[in-house]
């Protein structure tokens, strides 16, 4: 009989406990008004129309509300190139806003890194530069998300700059070639296309105007030990002269040996 009086009264608690959740006065968050927070500590962005929006929420949907967040960043000249617009604006109503950056001229300055994909015999060339936002302590939430990570990045877009020479003779053809050779607008970055009939390869020029970025890419198909990757190069640029050092031609059988690749710039 006890038993079944406890029964009873759990079922009774339980009913009034799913009763009293359902019926909710009032916002769900109740802290102070006029603060703002970011709605993650990372994201990555597209580098598309020359500006960056970054949503941001905040505590109360009452009146405007105007509140500044700073950039910052460890790349040499990043802050010169990208820059807040503003202070993050709500109107009355609005519980989201964006804050926004603006970016310029990112040949200026080197970006985390050149990354390349193999697309048939063409290659896809991309850009990253990593930035952040910061909000003041006294005008954070309690959600705390004070800081957001953003991983600013681009697929580039290349013009052709015509014909120029490769000296290969120390390299993977033996012989100088006459190669189309493509430039990335906005960036230091070159394609030469397709020279050894296997794969176009991508090279960015730092902002030192001395300095070469190259990753591994495949520039040729081997009839009998398949892709062949040039590895682990190291160059340099003198004027128009690009000296491309490569430690390997390398496939997965083993190495071909290394080599020299120089690329005259139109």
């Amino acid at each position: 009989m006890k038993k079944n009086i406890l029964n009873a009264l759990g079922v009774f608690a339980l009913v009034l406990s799913m009763t009293s959740c359902d019926k909710t006065e009032g916002p769900l968050y109740q802290g102070p008004e006029d603060k703002i927070s970011f709605m993650s500590g990372t994201t990555s962005l597209a580098m598309e129309s020359g500006v960056l929006e970054i949503p941001v929420g905040r505590t109360s949907t009452a009146g405007d509300l105007s509140v500044p967040v700073t950039l910052t960043a460890t790349g040499a000249g990043y802050t010169d190139v990208f820059q807040v617009a503003g202070p993050v604006e709500f109107k009355a109503g609005e519980g989201k806003a964006y804050a926004k950056i603006n970016y310029g001229d990112f040949s200026k300055i080197d970006p985390s890194t050149l990354s390349v994909s193999a697309v048939g015999t063409d290659v896809r060339a991309g850009l990253a530069f990593p930035i952040s936002l910061n909000i003041d302590d006294k005008n954070i939430s309690y959600s705390n998300i004070k800081k957001i990570n953003i991983n600013a990045s681009n697929i580039l877009t290349f013009e052709d700059l015509g014909t120029t020479k490769l000296d290969s003779k120390g390299g993977w053809e033996g012989a100088v070639l006459d190669v189309k050779i493509q430039k990335a607008q906005g960036a230091n970055v070159y394609k030469v296309v397709n020279p050894f009939g296997g794969g176009s390869f991508a090279f960015m020029i730092k902002s030192d105007g001395k300095t070469l970025t190259f990753p591994n890419q495949v520039i040729y198909n081997h009839p009998d030990y398949g892709p062949v990757s040039m590895t682990n190069v190291t160059g340099t640029v003198s004027g128009k002269t690009v000296t491309i050092n490569v430690a390997g031609y390398n496939v997965s059988a083993g190495s071909f040996g290394s080599g020299v690749e120089i690329i005259t710039l139109p």
